[in-house]
């Protein structure tokens, strides 16, 4: 096995392993009668990476559409429910990121 094949298998495995942690954490968020909402956006964004790394998408701009938007929309929901100044960065990161794809598609 070559050097290209290994990382690649590590990286799908690792994109696997933090989709099933995110599930699980849905799963206990549920079962406490938690807030869901931050668990499901960690199940969108790491079920969307495990999809872009599966099927080699991650460079294409609907996957960075659909993916940094996801991290716009949970860094803003965050920011509004704690005002933590990360969550702020990531919802800004978010949106810097989609305007940037949206501009190469013109």
């Amino acid at each position: 096995m070559d050097r290209d094949r290994v990382v690649e298998l590590v990286v799908r495995l690792f994109a696997g392993l933090l989709f099933g942690i995110s599930v699980l954490g849905l799963v206990f968020a549920l079962r406490d009668g938690e807030g869901i909402v931050t668990p499901l956006f960690a199940v969108y964004l790491t079920g969307v990476l495990l999809g872009g790394v599966l099927w080699n998408a991650t460079r294409t701009p609907v996957w960075q559409l659909t993916f940094f938007g996801g991290v716009a929309l949970w860094g803003g929901w965050e920011y509004a429910a704690t005002g933590d100044w990360f969550s702020l960065l990531l919802a800004v990161i978010g949106v810097v990121m989609v305007v940037a794809n949206l501009l190469n598609l013109r």
